[in-house]
C-alpha cells in the first residue's frame, strides 16, 4: 500500500577514487555516520525501524515515516556534518576520504510492495536531484577539509517544512537552483551546513606587450634592423633569402 515517506539518498563523492579492497570499508562508513546523525537527530529509532534500505554501491537509499521530514531538513545536516568532521583524521590516516551529496524529498510509495518495493516516481525523482550539477558543485567547490556534506531538498519539501516554518531553518539560508536531469527539469533548493571555497592559485599573469617592437629571434639574421627568421627560407621583398644570408660588401 502506497504512503507518503519521507526520503533520503545519499552518494559519497569519488567513491570509485578508493581501491578495490577499501570500498567495502568507505560503504560501511557510510551507514555509520549516517545512523550516528540520525542518532543525534532524534532519529534513532525511526533509522532503526526503517523498512526500505537499498545499497547504492556508493551510497545508500531510504525511505523514514513522514514524521522525520522536519528533523531530516534542520537538524540531521549539521549532526552528519558533525559526524564525517569526526571521523575524516581517521579516514584520512588510512588513506580513505568520504564527503557525502545529500538529496531529501518526499512522496508516495509502497516500501513493502512484493518484488518491487520503493519503486516510484518519488524515488526517480530523488535520485535525480542527487545526480544535479549544482549539488555536485557544491561539494567539489568546497575546502575538502572544511566542508563535508552538502544538500539538495525538492521545491516539495523545501515548501512544506522551511517555507510552511515547520523547521527553524530560513528561506534565506538556501539557494535556488535549477535541477536538469534526464526529463527531471524543476527547481531545488541547496543547504551547506558548513559552507567553504576551495583555494585555488590565481592564474598566471601574461608578459606585457614591449613597447620597443618585436623581441628579436637569437641567431637569426636582420636587414636594417629587420630580424629575418623561417623554416629554410623566407620571402622578404619578393626575394628568397636562406638561413645563410650573406651581403656582399662593395
Amino acid at each position: 500500500m502506497e504512503t507518503f515517506r519521507a526520503l533520503l539518498v545519499v552518494d559519497a563523492e569519488k567513491f570509485s577514487a578508493h581501491r578495490d579492497s577499501e570500498l567495502p570499508d568507505v560503504h560501511r562508513e557510510i551507514r555509520r555516520v549516517l545512523a550516528a546523525a540520525c542518532a543525534g537527530s532524534g532519529l534513532r529509532e525511526a533509522w532503526e525501524a526503517v523498512k526500505f534500505m537499498e545499497s547504492t554501491g556508493d551510497g545508500v537509499l531510504a525511505m523514514l515515516p513522514l514524521e522525520s521530514a522536519p528533523a531530516l531538513v534542520d537538524v540531521f545536516p549539521r549532526r552528519l556534518q558533525e559526524a564525517l568532521a569526526a571521523c575524516a583524521p581517521e579516514l584520512r590516516a588510512r588513506g580513505l576520504r568520504l564527503r557525502l551529496r545529500v538529496a531529501l524529498h518526499y512522496g508516495l510509495v509502497d516500501d513493502e510492495r512484493p518484488g518491487a518495493p520503493g519503486i516510484s516516481t518519488a524515488t526517480i525523482d530523488v535520485n535525480r536531484l542527487l545526480d544535479a550539477e549544482p549539488l555536485r558543485d557544491a561539494l567539489s567547490g568546497s575546502d575538502p577539509e572544511i566542508t563535508f556534506a552538502a544538500f539538495l531538498l525538492s521545491a516539495e519539501l523545501f515548501g512544506t517544512y522551511v517555507e510552511g516554518g515547520r523547521t527553524k531553518l530560513r528561506e534565506s539560508q538556501f539557494t535556488e537552483v535549477r535541477v536538469k536531469v534526464k526529463q527531471y527539469e524543476r527547481p531545488a533548493y541547496l543547504y551547506v551546513p558548513v559552507p567553504s571555497l576551495t583555494r585555488t592559485p590565481p592564474p598566471p599573469t601574461p608578459p606585457s606587450p614591449r613597447e620597443d617592437g618585436p623581441v628579436p629571434v637569437p641567431g637569426a639574421p636582420s636587414i636594417s634592423g629587420v630580424t629575418i627568421d623561417g623554416d629554410r627560407t623566407q620571402n622578404v621583398f619578393g626575394n628568397n633569402i636562406g638561413r645563410d644570408f650573406h651581403q656582399e660588401g662593395s
